[in-house]
């Protein structure tokens, strides 16, 4: 977990990975040079698995890189310090690796909550603790469909592909999941949400140039990835739409987003 400034839901999300149902791990967290309570109050949680890294302001992508060279386990999860994790998440997805074993990483459909709101986690039964898994190879050409706190990844896999790209300014987590396929590795998705991505205004991609510049990236990423992963001109003449879109305010966005995922397998609102 990495943050900056996030005093508002920190203790929130801190408190979603100490509940986990698969209790055995080291929950690292990285700031990067807060001026707010935060570091306060992390410091404020006394449990041994939490250990604070105080990096000083060094941004995203490199902070990111810090904890995962400081990850001693067999798998790393990805969390924001404004989201919140299912009790279940880290059983879940450590036994879908396990079933699948030619996947790499295993990531969550987008399941959203408003600011303040408590996310209602739609029920679920496993007849199975391994859930089939989605590849996302040919979604990964059109858009990023998952949420960058779901991400449950092998050690081994982020060391192959040596971390997060730190001369990206946005997008880090599209770009790693392309870099995967791209060293022969795969993505799968759950069909049920076991993490939960907290929307507010804080967010820097939803703020006025911000947001041009973010979505101008995005068609980079979107046209590397469909060189890499083997698109067709179907894909490449899709583009200027796909601009379009992610130029629309973000509730429409949102909207699209949860239609998509409400009409795929196994998925519930």
């Amino acid at each position: 977990m990495t943050s900056y400034n996030a005093q508002e839901y920190i203790a929130d999300a801190v408190r979603s990975i100490l509940a986990q149902t698969a209790s055995d791990f080291e929950c690292l967290i990285i700031d990067d040079g807060s001026t707010d309570e935060t570091v306060r109050i992390v410091k404020q949680f006394h449990d041994p698995r939490i250990r604070l890294i105080e990096a000083g302001r060094i941004g995203l992508a490199r902070a990111l890189n810090i904890g995962v060279r400081e990850s001693k386990g067999e798998f790393i999860a990805r969390h924001d310090a404004d989201d919140l994790s299912h009790p279940r998440r880290f059983e879940i997805q450590i036994a879908a690796l396990q079933h699948f074993p030619d996947y790499s990483a295993v990531v969550s459909p987008l399941f959203a909550f408003y600011a303040e709101d408590i996310p209602l986690w739609p029920a679920f039964e496993l007849e199975q603790k391994s859930p089939p898994l989605k590849d996302l190879r040919r979604d990964l050409m059109l858009f990023n469909p998952v949420v960058h706190t779901s991400l449950f990844i092998k050690n081994e896999a982020m060391r192959k592909i040596r971390g997060y790209d730190e001369s990206r300014p946005s997008q880090l987590d599209w770009d790693l999941y392309v870099r995967l396929y791209e060293n022969g590795m795969k993505l799968g998705a759950l069909k049920i949400p076991v993490a939960a991505k907290r929307i507010h205004d804080r967010q820097f991609f939803e703020r006025g140039g911000a947001r041009l510049r973010y979505v101008v990236n995005g068609v980079v990423l979107q046209n590397k990835a469909i060189r890499l992963l083997g698109g067709s001109l179907t894909h490449r003449v899709l583009l200027p739409f796909c601009f379009l879109y992610r130029m629309l305010p973000h509730k429409v966005r949102m909207w699209v987003k949860q239609g998509y995922f409400s009409k795929q397998p196994g998925a519930r609102k």
